[in-house]
């Protein structure tokens, strides 16, 4: 089949980071024309640098884990939150399904999916590619595909376990025919796609990291890391992370060489001004973000200005805040002021990298400190104590001011460093990197890694917040709202082909505050 196409011209990198796409992939009926087909390299090219591929907007998910501390007063002062801010705060379910806006998040992964099949399904057309560029061609549409898959998997389908393995995954689009069937695929097939899909991206010629919205073979080790650690298969795990590792083109970053860029701000009501020292990353080109030393392969969650990512306690705690420098570079107080909300000039923002809309960027594609934890977690959970210490201190020390005593970190037992590292992830990968290992860390064959998700909250009901009555809402291990709803109007949209994930009153439990007496009283309601 040959599906019609717009051409696009090659864009420069300082505009990769400024479009957006809103195709529903799965609403999407392709067209047939005589004119307009993929047939040129250029219009490969022009495909995989549309930003599109590198951002992901994304909402609900960076509400939902431990790491988020928005309070009610803070709310108050605000007048407003996002609407699927409070979704991910209050782990709903019937205000997601109900969403008549639709959902971003599964429509812009889709829209990733439909343009690395168009590439797949159409590279024989492509009269003009040698062969090396096509098997290039290929494998990065390949990594897209796997990439955007993964992302879906994350959110929308339990965690990968054994006992899981039967449980709905998501629709395996391989064509872009409207006619192909979207019924949601087991998770074992969901994940087996996605492991085909990067093996399939190994075929690379691309040997090194360059340019880094291009895939090469360390930015796929570095995804195979990741999906094995995920699978709990540490082995391999371990493995591909340190063959990621070997690259000579990705560097670790050493936050001591690291300026803090300083911003006067001024409370909106009290005319007040303090100085917001921002990381010199926040200021940093769109070139620059794309091109981060770090990065294996630069992707992005887009965290919109509606969403406030205000640190919890229990993050703040887990630094040294003297000698920790990413709590120096990354929390900033009076932060709130430059959003507008009056007072709380001690309440801290979490600000690392923006988009060109001045959102919150969090990275989705894989880094080297990612693989320096993954290979340091790994080493930990096959008993190698040792080596897992001496991995993860070499992030470590890039981390910590350099005349802080005793940066390092020691362990003298398996569990004792497996929970040492992934504080230092937590740290290190805050959001929504700690959401999806809240969900994994559930399904692992120990316990003393679970987490139970606590967010005190006013009552919410169809998407109405109700501030008369406060509520703590608690996520329990292994809750089934691991997994979050898929909107009525998707389900709508393929006919009856998707089905919604199983829900019961318990995955969600919710305690009524008393405000006035200061007790507490279970409340039996359900999801909705």
């Amino acid at each position: 089949m040959k599906t019609m196409i717009t051409t696009i011209k090659s864009l420069p990198l300082l505009a990769l980071l400024t479009l957006a796409s809103c195709n529903d992939y799965l609403d999407t009926k392709p067209s047939k024309g005589n004119n307009e087909i993929l047939s040129t390299s250029e219009q490969v090219e022009a495909l995989f640098n549309n930003s599109s591929m590198f951002i992901q907007s994304v909402s609900i998910p960076a509400a939902s884990s431990d790491d988020i501390g928005m309070d009610n007063n803070i709310y108050d002062a605000a007048g407003y939150l996002d609407q699927d801010f409070v979704n991910g705060l209050t782990f709903a379910v019937n205000d997601i399904e109900t969403n008549q806006y639709g959902d971003a998040f599964w429509e812009g992964a889709y829209n990733k999916i439909f343009t690395a099949n168009l590439v797949i399904n159409e590279i024989d057309q492509v009269e003009d590619a040698t062969e090396a560029q096509k098997t290039d061609f290929l494998a990065q549409a390949h990594f897209i595909r796997a990439l955007a898959m993964w992302s879906l998997a994350q959110t929308y389908c339990q965690p990968y376990s054994p006992e899981t393995l039967s449980t709905s995954g998501l629709p395996l689009r391989k064509d872009n025919d409207y006619q192909e069937d979207v019924t949601r695929a087991s998770l074992k097939d969901t994940y087996d796609f996605i492991l085909s899909d990067l093996k399939a991206a190994l075929t690379t010629t691309r040997e090194d990291v360059g340019d880094r919205w291009l895939v090469s073979k360390p930015a796929v080790e570095a995804m195979m890391a990741r999906y094995y650690l995920f699978t709990q298969d540490y082995a391999q795990a371990e493995t591909y992370a340190k063959k990621a590792m070997e690259s000579q083109a990705v560097t670790l970053e050493d936050y001591n060489g690291y300026s803090l860029e300083p911003a006067t701000v001024m409370d909106p009501n009290s005319g007040e001004e303090s100085t917001i020292a921002f990381s010199q990353l926040w200021s940093y080109s769109p070139n620059e973000v794309t091109q981060y030393a770090e990065n294996f392969f630069s992707a992005y969650y887009d965290v919109s200005s509606g969403i406030y990512l205000i640190p919890s306690e229990r993050l703040i705690s887990l630094y040294d805040q003297d000698n920790d420098l990413r709590f120096e570079q990354f929390f900033n107080k009076h932060a709130l002021w430059n959003s507008s909300i009056s007072g709380f000039g001690d309440d801290i923002q979490y600000h690392r990298m923006q988009s060109v809309y001045n959102d919150d960027l969090l990275t989705m594609g894989p880094t080297l400190p990612e693989m320096i934890l993954t290979a340091a977690e790994a080493e930990a959970r096959q008993g190698k104590v040792k080596e897992a210490m001496e991995t993860v201190n070499r992030l470590r020390r890039a981390r910590m001011r350099n005349t802080a005593d005793d940066i390092d970190l020691t362990a003298s037992s398996q569990e004792e460093a497996v929970k040492e590292i992934l504080d230092e992830r937590h740290r290190e990968m805050p959001f929504i990197s700690r959401w999806q290992d809240i969900r994994r860390l559930a399904y692992n064959d120990v316990s003393y890694d679970d987490v139970t998700v606590t967010h005190t909250f006013y009552n919410v009901k169809n998407n109405v917040v109700d501030d008369s009555q406060v509520i703590t809402y608690t996520l329990p291990v292994k809750s089934p709202r691991y997994a979050q709803p898929i909107t009525n109007l998707e389900i709508k949209r393929s006919k009856g082909q998707i089905t919604q994930n199983l829900y019961t009153d318990n995955d969600v439990v919710k305690t009524i505050q008393d405000n006035e007496e200061g007790n507490e009283e279970n409340n039996e309601e359900d999801n909705e």
